[in-house]
Parts: structure tokens; sequence; C-alpha cells
């Protein structure tokens, strides 16, 4: 079975030319993509790097940084890419939790210290022209001093089943934990998700995406993995006019993107649909959609289809809605992919049958994780063994409820959940009954503490344009129409921007 970075060496031989990359409107064919990847992955093994060892990435997005995980993958190595914009902390952290040998980065600040502090042995700085210590050299200058006779270099003999990529989670917790996948993990789960959303050599994907996220890796990964474009702007966006003139501009066919982006879309206008004749689809995972944005959306661009996916990072993608479902289930994120196996199960772990019925949803599938890095109990902690037909299941965390047809709905996480007086309060329903008032473009709902109630929800609000004279008392005074009592938040708070994550969705973290 081909190795996941061998599906992209193939591409490069079929069309050295084509456009590999578009990062924030600069291109790199494939032909360069893959000479810089073996160029990389010769300089890795000639520094001693092995099979097995980790090899640590933290740089913000470039066609080096790209080349750079792919020539990790070729010499067998296992990629753990930090987030660039995490402090010195969380990256002494991560560093120190892989074993990292090698760090590829574009800081050349106090290195000597990162490198004795975490251990490295080497650190190869990208855009730098010197050596800045022993420890350190720039990625152009280490490359140099290759021989052409380097490159022939045999390349280690590598099993599918060795681990290719260790990804952190983006939780609640400071220390997040690293997910294990191998190579048949990637290409089984990149293989399924192109299946389903109809993939050729002639798309050109569109994401606002960083290394440091499985979902990152995957929008980036899975364009060149079936031959197509990689479109890829570094900047957040700010305004529909943002996405839209990328899209223009590269003749994007699909966008990848978490629900943020699309809040942003819901207030574009009816004519773009004219000037984007090539996007055919729009992808969402991460949080759920809103009816009224899905709405907006497809008013303005009625011949694009917009899928709704369920996903985690220990187990890629879970489930899709068809896009011809999407008007009549705009809340649902589908039914399970081809292979996934799915069980709704209650407090006592038994199944739940009855439709509509609340439960932790649990998941089998090629594409689970292997394991938490370093963490075994967390690990047996996280799968329910030899259950419901199946050598393992995945404890997702997550509440799901299952209508009559099968379609599968996302509830709340089961820590989001708090209760009001004895009264279960979920947040992500206030959220949603707020995202439907034609005023709220974003929202989300926190737990307060009380001396009474023991908790109270809090609305967090982000006006729409032109709706800034909406008062707190409007907005509560919807709730109250919709909502049971408990469920209504004792304040509306406005702001002018969400705190969001690293990886782009919202969090609440910070607001409590």
């Amino acid at each position: 079975m081909p190795l996941f970075h061998q599906f992209i060496e193939n591409n490069a031989k079929r069309a050295p030319y084509k456009s590999a990359l578009v990062i924030d409107g600069v291109r790199t064919r494939y032909d360069v993509l893959e000479k810089r990847a073996t160029l990389i992955a010769t300089l890795l093994i000639k520094r001693g790097v092995k099979p097995g060892d980790r090899v640590a990435l933290y740089a913000p997005i470039s066609a080096d940084l790209i080349a750079a995980f792919l020539g990790v993958l070729k010499s067998g190595a296992i990629t753990a890419a930090t987030h660039p914009t995490y402090n010195r902390s969380k990256l002494h952290y991560q560093l120190k939790h892989t074993g990292a040998r090698v760090l590829i980065t574009d800081c050349s600040e106090d290195l000597q210290a990162l490198a004795s502090e975490a251990g490295l042995e080497t650190i190869i700085v990208l855009g730098q022209t010197q050596n800045i210590l022993a420890q350190a050299s720039s990625l152009e200058e280490a490359l140099h001093t290759l021989d052409p006779d380097d490159l022939a270099t045999a390349f280690p003999n590598i099993d599918e089943n060795l681990p290719t990529s260790i990804f952190y989670t983006s939780g609640s917790t400071f220390n997040p934990k690293g997910v294990v996948v191998n190579h048949r993990i990637m290409i089984a789960a990149a293989s399924s998700v192109i299946d389903y959303l109809g993939n050729t050599e002639a798309d050109a994907i569109l994401s606002y995406s960083t290394l440091a996220s499985d979902y990152g890796v995957y929008n980036i990964m899975m364009p060149l993995f079936f031959g197509g474009t990689a479109v890829i702007e570094s900047q957040a966006a700010t305004c529909a006019e943002d996405v839209l003139e990328v899209i223009e501009r590269e003749q994007v066919t699909g966008l990848h993107v978490f629900p943020p982006v699309l809040f942003l879309l819901a207030d574009m206008g009816a004519h773009w649909q004219q000037r984007l004749p090539k996007l055919r689809y729009i992808s969402s995972s991460g949080q759920p959609l809103y009816p009224r944005h899905i709405q907006h959306i497809k008013h303005a661009l009625p011949t694009v289809d917009i899928f709704s996916n369920y996903g985690l990072t220990e187990c890629k993608r879970v489930s899709y809605l068809p896009p011809s479902e999407i008007t009549q289930r705009p809340d649902s994120v589908g039914k399970p992919l081809n292979g996934v196996s799915v069980v709704i199960v209650d407090e006592h772990d038994e199944p739940v049958t009855e439709p509509d019925r609340v439960g932790e949803l649990l998941v089998s599938s090629e594409y689970l994780m292997l394991e938490y890095w370093k963490m075994p109990e967390a690990t047996t902690k996280a799968f329910k063994y030899n259950c419901f037909g199946r050598e393992k299941y995945y404890r997702t965390g997550d509440f799901f409820r299952r209508d009559a047809q099968g379609y599968l709905y996302y509830v709340c996480r089961k820590d989001d959940l708090f209760a009001r007086n004895l009264w279960k309060v979920n947040p992500r329903e206030i959220e949603q009954c707020l995202a439907s008032h034609p005023s709220v473009a974003q929202v989300v709902v926190v737990p307060v503490a009380d001396e009474s109630a023991g908790f109270v929800p809090k609305a967090c609000v982000v006006l729409r344009a032109g709706h800034e004279d909406t008062t707190e008392q409007v907005l509560l005074d919807y709730c109250k129409a919709v909502l049971d009592w408990h469920m209504v938040p004792t304040q509306c708070v406005f702001m002018n921007t969400l705190p969001k994550t690293d990886s782009g969705k919202i969090t609440a973290k910070g607001l409590i």
C-alpha cells in the first residue's frame, strides 16, 4: 500500500508544473514542492533522524513549512506541529511531551536556551541566511551543504502502521492531549472525505489553515493528495468581502472552513453568484451551523452545495449531511460515513434505541486514532472495548440524538451542561435560539456562578452591522418567548468579537 506522501509524489510526477499551493496569492508548483520535501527529508536523515523520531514544526504557514511536513513523512519520522501563536511555555510543553529531537521553526531568538530546555539536538530555521548556533542552522544553508549524491540516499522502508503525526487537541485543558495517527489512518480518512465531496484534480480548495491541527493538515494535504490545488490564506477573514475576493481571484471550487467564516458569508449580497461561477461547495465542521445563516448563504449562492459535517481530532470525520438535506434538516450533521459505526448510549452505557432520545455518541471506524501520545490511562479511558460487535468504540464526550430516519443531531458537550436550580441548562440550545434573531451575528453562552441558583446562563453577543441599536431586553424577551424559564439568560453582554481557538473555532475561554 502506498504511503500518504507517495500519493503527492505521484501527482508531482504526473503534473509537475501545476500549482500545488497558493499561499496569500503566491504560487508553488508541484515539482518545486516535491523537490523541496525530498531535500528536507535527505537533510533530516543526514542529521541522524530515524523512523519513529519526532520532528516538531513551529512556524506560520508557508510553502517551506508544508515541504518540511512532507519531508518528515518521507524520512519516516513523526510530525509534531505546534501552533505558531503559542507562547514559549506551551511550546516547551509540547516539545518535551513529544520528545522531539529536531525543531523546524522561523524563530531565531534565544535558540540556545530553547535547545537546552527542550532537549533538542537540532534546530532548523526557516528564512535565515546564517548559522545561529551549533545546534541551529538555516534551512537554506543546510540544503546547500548537500552533495548531489546525497539525494540518492535511500529513504528507509516505512511501515504503513508507523505513526506519521501527533495532532494536539484544542480542548479546554492547558496541556492538550496528543492524538497519534499513521499512514493507514490518514489515507483512509482523506479518501473517504474526498469521495463524498466528489473532489477531482480540477479542484482548488480554499482554507484558512495551519499545520497545527488535524483539520488544518487535512485541509492543506487533501488537495495535494488528489492532485488539486490548496489555496491558503494566512490571515483570518474579517468580512465576507475578504473571503469572496480570494474565491473569485483563484477560481476556488471548494471552501473548507469553520462556521465563523460562514457567519461572515451570511451577510454577503446575492450578486456574488454570478461572480463565483466555479464555486461548487462549502464544507464546514467543528461547530453547529445556524439555520438562519444557511438560509442567507443559500439565497446568495443558490447553486452552491453546503456540507455540514461532524468530526473530532480522535476520529477525523464521523458523519456528513448531504447538501440535498440542508434545507430540510439544517441542524443535522447527517449520517455516518461508509465504514463508520456509531452508537448512542445512556448513562449506563446501554444503547439508546428510541428516536430523539439524547445520549453520548460512541464511534468506531478505521479512522480512529491509535492512542493518546504517552497517556496510556487517558487512552484506556477513551475507549470502550469489545462491545456492540466491534473491537472498540471511542467515547466522544458529545451528547447526540438520532431521529426516526437515522439522521444525527449534535446536542452539546457533556461538560457543557450545567444546573440552574437543579434544572439542566444546555448552552448550545440557547445559542441556537439567539442566533435565529435577525440582529445577532454570533453568540456564545457561558455559565456564571450564582449564590442561589448555582449557575445561570450569560449570553455574549456580537450584533450584525446595522443592528447596533438592538437592546439587551429585546434579546431577553426573544428568549423568553421561545425557551423554558431556566434556559433564558440572565444577561446579554454585547461584544465586538468573540474569542477563538488557535484553529479558528469560537471558544468560551476568557468569557466565564
